[in-house]
């Protein structure tokens, strides 16, 4: 059994993106982090992802330009992923958004907010190798 759904896959791709492009500088290591994970969990039932990627990178676009708006859906989306997310799905995805944190070796603070958003908002205990 997979361990997403597409539904949950999708929002757990679209908060690593987020992460990725938080700081405002799309990286190519993080991007590389990121397809690698798609490659992972993306099943063929769940159809083509490249309308996927149009609609997340659409929707963190517009995000972006409205840092008010951008920290409101950020938060009310962790707090669906937490409610929605087993421990496992929280475990993976935490590892996630932080591997495209680190990829491109350059912590900025809005993606270390962001990490630590996650971690409260979800109510995890990381577990960092």
């Amino acid at each position: 059994m997979a361990l997403f759904d597409k539904k949950t896959l999708k929002s757990v791709i679209f908060c690593a993106s987020l992460m990725s492009a938080i700081d405002g500088d799309i990286d190519k290591e993080e991007w590389v982090v990121i397809k690698e994970f798609i490659q992972t969990y993306w099943q063929n039932e769940f159809g083509e992802f490249k309308s996927v990627q149009t609609e997340i990178i659409s929707n963190i676009k517009k995000l972006l330009t409205h840092p008010k708006e951008l920290k409101k859906r950020t938060t009310q989306l962790i707090t669906i992923l937490g409610q929605q997310l087993n421990s496992k799905q929280k475990e993976v995805m935490l590892n996630l958004v932080r591997e495209v944190m680190f990829a491109d070796r350059k912590i900025t603070e809005e993606e270390e907010d962001l990490l630590n958003r996650f971690i409260v908002i979800m109510d995890i205990q990381p577990d960092f190798d």
